[in-house]
């Protein structure tokens, strides 16, 4: 589900200048790719904000209430002073991308690109938010130079590239997303890529325990897609976190990307797994949560995603061994992840939507 968002790493080195005195005016539109802005006054547009930036709580503040971190993707390619600073006031867990392609090793096995990444780090331990890397080994994210590599080399390869990444930031980044979507829709390991090709299976073994040798206080977690939904896939991935955990591997936690439309979830179901999970020893992390809308959405349309993100979020609350939420990015408009499905709480103008106050009213 991250491939999408993958490429807006790859232009982020050409985007970096967002976080100098080239960015657009708080206020001013963000310009990207198939991101047209909604107008407030048709029936097809969601609500304007009318509250003042006084009216309303953080979210943060009123999740830290049940004491459960919130927070969001940090959205590199649409960044702004206005979006730099809502993120700051909502949000106090972020995602840092740390991915192969486009932001650190491109190119070459000699190559480390921290440069970018050292910055983002910087400006949310600077505003004292929880990080979260993404990710570390993930069948999508193998760079050119990876594929072409002697397969010998391969295991030594992403042992580097874990020791490198994890020790640079330990104590920094203070979670990680080890391995990322593993398992297919059938409930089968994903095989036919090149860190399987490799190691087989225990890839995903080898390298949980790489991470926690690198940095033995991070909380490590196995992530993936559709688990609310997908009863196979469900099953796998419950079955791959008991095998690691038998063969000791520090697995601490699953993430729930929680990709959703309003009709795709059961509440009921989700928290029934997320419990199963919780009582097999492992804390639950809600890591990538957005709700897709059609691309014509109306009122009708906005108030669902309204109701699906309190429901969510309300069933999040209760759920056995909560450890955060966090929402896939600040507003929408992304060029590179739903872009024209109205997925997350803020609009591309970075006013409160519907959702937000669904995700308000839920933690209240």
């Amino acid at each position: 589900m991250l491939k999408r968002c993958l490429l807006g790493f790859v232009l982020f080195g050409l985007l970096a200048t967002c976080a100098s005195g080239t960015t657009p005016a708080p206020g001013s539109p963000t310009p990207g790719p198939d991101a047209s802005t909604p107008d407030a006054g048709t029936p097809d547009a969601p609500p304007p904000d009318a509250s003042t930036p006084d009216a309303s709580i953080p979210l943060k503040t009123l999740a830290m209430k049940h004491g459960i971190p919130f927070g969001a993707n940090f959205d590199y390619e649409v960044r702004s002073p206005l979006h730099d600073q809502i993120f700051e006031t909502e949000m106090n867990v972020m995602v840092v991308g740390t991915f192969w392609n486009g932001v650190m090793r491109p190119t070459s096995r000699a190559e480390f690109n921290f440069a970018d990444t050292d910055g983002v780090v910087a400006w949310g331990r600077a505003r004292n938010m929880d990080l979260q890397g993404q990710s570390l080994v993930w069948f999508e994210d193998i760079p050119d130079w990876v594929q072409a590599a002697p397969l010998a080399d391969v295991e030594a390869i992403m042992n580097e590239h874990i020791d490198t990444v994890v020790r640079r930031y330990a104590g920094k980044i203070k979670a990680w997303n080890v391995v990322n979507e593993s398992v297919a829709d059938d409930g089968g390991l994903r095989q036919n890529h090149r860190w399987a090709e490799a190691m087989g299976n225990d890839h995903i073994r080898k390298a949980f325990v790489r991470a926690h040798s690198a940095d033995p206080t991070a909380v490590l977690y196995y992530n993936d897609f559709d688990i609310e939904s997908n009863q196979a896939k469900y099953e796998g991935v419950k079955a791959l976190l008991i095998n690691l955990k038998n063969q000791g591997a520090p697995v601490h936690g699953l993430g729930w990307q929680m990709h959703v439309r309003p009709s795709s979830v059961v509440p009921a179901t989700l928290l029934a797994r997320m419990n199963e999970i919780a009582d097999l020893g492992f804390d639950n992390y809600v890591t990538e949560l957005d709700v897709e809308l059609p691309e014509d959405a109306g009122a009708t349309d906005y108030e669902q995603q309204k109701e699906i993100y309190k429901t969510l979020v309300q069933t999040f609350l209760v759920a056995r061994r909560l450890k955060n939420i966090v929402v896939w990015g600040l507003r929408d408009g992304s060029p590179y992840w739903l872009t024209n499905n109205h997925p997350l709480l803020f609009d591309e103008n970075l006013r409160k939507k519907p959702a937000y106050f669904g995700v308000e009213e839920a933690l209240r």
